[in-house]
C-alpha cells in the first residue's frame, strides 16, 4: 500500500514539476520551451472530441469516474477498468484533467487488482 501511495505522489511531483510556467528571467538557452498543450483533451485531427460519444459507455456504470477522480481505486470494477482503458486518448482526456497520470495509475491499479 505505501508503495503504492509512494508511486502516486512521486508521478504528482512529476506532473507539477512539468506544469510550472517560468516568468521572467528567462535565459536565450533556457531548457523550458513554449507551453504545451499536451495536457489539453483534444482529439487527433485536433478538435475536441464529441462528449456524447465519449459517454455512453462510461455512462453504463455508475460511479466509475468518480472514483478514478477521487483516487479510490479500490472502488473500481472489472467493466470500470474495461472501459475506460479501451478509450480513445481524445475521450480520456475529456473525462480526466490529466490523462495520461489517470490512464497510467488506472492500469496500474487495474493490474494489482486482478482486473486485466
Amino acid at each position: 500500500m505505501q508503495r503504492m501511495w509512494a508511486t502516486i505522489v512521486l508521478a504528482l511531483i512529476v506532473v507539477l514539476s512539468l506544469s510550472i510556467q517560468t516568468k521572467g528571467n528567462e535565459k536565450v538557452n533556457d531548457i523550458a520551451g513554449p507551453p504545451s498543450s499536451a495536457l489539453a483533451p483534444q482529439s487527433e485531427n485536433g478538435l475536441l472530441p464529441n462528449p456524447t460519444s465519449c459517454l455512453a459507455d462510461v455512462k453504463t456504470i455508475p460511479n466509475c469516474v468518480k472514483a478514478v477522480k477521487r483516487f479510490k481505486l479500490k472502488n473500481v470494477t472489472k467493466k470500470c477498468c474495461v472501459i475506460l482503458l479501451y478509450l480513445p486518448e481524445d475521450c480520456f482526456g475529456y473525462l480526466f484533467p490529466i490523462r495520461w497520470i489517470y490512464r497510467f495509475l488506472l492500469k496500474i491499479a487495474c493490474k494489482i487488482l486482478g482486473h486485466i
